[in-house]
């Protein structure tokens, strides 16, 4: 892999004009661009939405703010980053510093609060929007960002009436005015609205709830189209009401559609929130729902007009994009998964709300939607296996095996079979931990390689008081820990009230503490149960349950007996 892959991107330095050409740089430029000179112009390491976006910045730079970030994703190596542009003019030059979001988030707040309106602007508006700023709404085109209208709710919903020649006799048209209304006033956003014109067109406003430096504001886009599209009979009828999204019934249509009549090449995602029902009993459904709308905010960002989305489910959600290329697909899954990930997140990894994804192409792995949608949900079981936060692409040459295996599991589970064997290897590693002596350290270790073997995973490490290594058992003899451990304060803040920390998946740290990620990330580290225990001095013992690639999530069965057997061991070491 490229080092510079492998780093942060802080140090990458360049000066371009507005239509970004390169002036000058630093070599860890020239190495980011894979060029030997500076005779380049940027737009082939963006994407095209943000290729659009950062020109119009440039363009309308705001000198009163001397320095002014940009969000954007480039792609320098084979996938797509989001990095953070920060930006100082030095006369008609500008000069850009490239930092990569995923090391600092005080960073990405800063970007969020001052482009977000931008980016949304560009991004998902037709011609026209308005803006609520919580006392008047003002109407502007997005081509030169004119003033249009700028007054009270009683004037601009008559002017708005008249300018887009709204049918307000019709019954549905007027019930969801008057609902946009009421939601805009209370900052009620994320949703759509479908309005009949008098000239039997229809009109499409979507509005988000933003902020800028100085305030909040309701930003509305207000679509306009240019035939008559087919519609359900009311808005109520094919959208979900807290999301926008479609409902269930209508995706499930549409699906259907496009694969069992039209036979297009696409592709399924069935996306399910983790842990979804503890956030809502930790935090409150209304917070609960308010990370519903996130997660169809983030759905709808990184689809791009590629596809439709709706929810099918309490926290489940089916996408159906129409495109069938692999790359594209991972790149959207990844927007996906690292969009909801950085967008709703806690200072807890147990609070960090994330995703699970399954995936199939029609009709590469599947003849109808019936099959297409069961091998997209088998490939979610995978995800969710995978300890959650990831996504599976099916390939029946990965995966079949996969299910064959959980199959057989589920089997013995019902024959009661796996029961019998998991009591008898934990009556095993129990009576060998009674007899222990720990002056005999091929005891400790005995015990220790049982244990890699009944967790399936790849190794476990045990640390003394001072946070020096006194066993390691499994694949390897790297010692990731020590040095961490001993010269990092608060280690042990991700910790739980009992003292041990579960992640099923370490990639959920990324979004809350870079640092503790790449550790993770440059040791293999996937899964971990990590326990701080007490030994029979009364002495710190920390023990470590460490597993690689793939991530696995642990079932409670097997965390409960992780911590059973570490509590035990402590009592003798």
């Amino acid at each position: 892999m490229d080092p510079l892959a492998k780093r942060r991107l802080s140090d990458i330095t360049f000066v371009i004009d507005k239509d970004l050409n390169v002036k000058s740089g630093n070599r860890s430029f020239l190495r980011l661009i894979h060029k030997t000179n500076f005779n380049v112009n940027l737009s082939y390491i963006f994407e095209d939405s943000d290729i659009k976006n950062f020109k119009f910045f440039l363009a309308n730079f705001d000198d009163s703010f001397p320095t002014r970030s940009f969000l954007a994703s480039i792609k320098p190596f084979e996938n797509y980053i989001s990095c953070i542009f920060t930006i100082t003019r030095a006369g008609e030059y500008f000069n850009v510093i490239i930092e990569e979001l995923s090391y600092s988030r005080q960073l990405l707040d800063r970007a969020l609060m001052e482009s977000r309106e931008l980016t949304a602007l560009m991004q998902n508006f037709d011609s026209y929007y308005f803006l609520f700023d919580g006392k008047k709404y003002t109407l502007k085109n997005t081509k030169d960002l004119n003033t249009i209208f700028d007054g009270p709710q009683e004037d601009f919903k008559i002017y708005i009436t008249n300018t887009f020649k709204i049918n307000i006799s019709n019954e549905d048209t007027q019930a969801q005015l008057n609902a946009m209304f009421e939601n805009i006033e209370n900052f009620n956003a994320g949703k759509y609205y479908t309005l009949l014109q008098i000239d039997k067109k229809i009109l499409t406003i979507h509005t988000l709830k933003t902020s800028t430096r100085h305030s909040s504001l309701i930003v509305a886009s207000i679509n306009l189209h240019k035939e008559n599209e087919p519609v359900m009979n009311t808005y109520s009828e094919s959208r979900d009401g807290l999301t926008g999204l479609y409902n269930k019934k209508a995706i499930t249509e549409l699906a259907i559609k496009k694969i069992n009549e039209e036979k297009s090449p696409c592709s399924l995602i069935i996306l399910d929130a983790d842990k979804f029902k503890e956030c809502n009993d930790s935090y409150g459904h209304i917070f609960g729902d308010r990370v519903l709308v996130s997660i169809a905010n983030c759905i709808n960002d990184a689809i791009k007009g590629r596809g439709i989305a709706g929810r099918i489910g309490g926290d489940e959600f089916l996408i159906l994009l129409d495109v069938n290329n692999e790359d594209d697909i991972h790149q959207i899954a990844r927007n996906i998964r690292t969009g909801i990930q950085w967008s709703i997140t806690n200072v807890d990894p147990e609070s960090v709300v994330t995703c699970s994804m399954g995936i199939a192409k029609f009709p590469v792995n599947a003849q109808n939607y019936e099959d297409l949608f069961e091998l997209a949900d088998k490939s979610l079981y995978i995800a969710k296996y995978r300890g959650r936060n990831t996504y599976i692409l099916y390939s029946p040459e990965l995966h079949d095996k996969i299910l064959i295996e959980n199959k057989q599991i589920d089997d013995r589970v019902t024959s009661g079979k796996f029961f019998f064997d998991c009591v008898n290897s934990e009556l095993e590693i129990l009576n060998k931990i009674q007899k222990l002596d720990s002056s005999k350290k091929e005891q400790v270790y005995e015990i220790l390689n049982l244990m890699i073997s009944y967790l399936q995973i790849s190794k476990i490490t045990i640390y003394d008081k001072d946070f020096k290594l006194l066993y390691l058992a499994g694949i390897d003899e790297v010692n990731s820990r020590e040095d961490y451990v001993r010269y990092t304060q608060n280690y042990f803040k991700f910790f739980n009230e009992y003292n041990f920390l579960h992640l099923d998946n370490t990639n959920v740290l990324n979004s809350i503490d870079g640092e503790r990620y790449d550790l993770y990330r440059s040791t293999n580290i996937s899964s971990t149960i990590e326990v701080l225990t007490k030994n029979k001095n009364c002495e710190n013992l920390l023990i470590c349950y460490d597993l690689y690639k793939p991530a696995r999530t642990f079932k409670k069965d097997k965390i409960t007996f992780a911590l059973l057997v570490a509590r035990k061991l402590s009592e003798i070491l």
